[in-house]
């Protein structure tokens, strides 16, 4: 499974509406209004690259009022949640 971070710029007008559109897209886990030069982050998860191109270019910038989008791949995790589980061997 592949995370992915998308930023999102749009039409003004258009937030609440891709808002909306963007948490009803399949393979978006999360959606964020942001502050800065994007106007949502997206968290994706989809299952290969062939996954998050699809969800990318035909699904996410085609929607309406959507201007343009930068995509960031997840690499590695550092949450603590991660940390716990690297050092839990089973053994109480």
């Amino acid at each position: 499974m592949l995370t992915a971070f998308l930023m999102i710029v749009c039409q003004p007008e258009a937030i609440g509406r891709v808002g909306k559109a963007l948490a009803d897209t399949e393979g978006v886990a999360e959606v964020y209004t942001t502050t800065g030069s994007a106007d949502f982050v997206a968290v994706v998860r989809v299952p290969d690259l062939d996954g998050l191109a699809t969800l990318v270019t035909e699904r996410i910038a085609a929607l309406p009022g959507i201007v343009r989008t930068d995509t960031h791949l997840a690499i590695r995790s550092y949450g603590r949640t991660d940390e716990r589980a690297a050092f839990d061997i089973g053994v109480d």
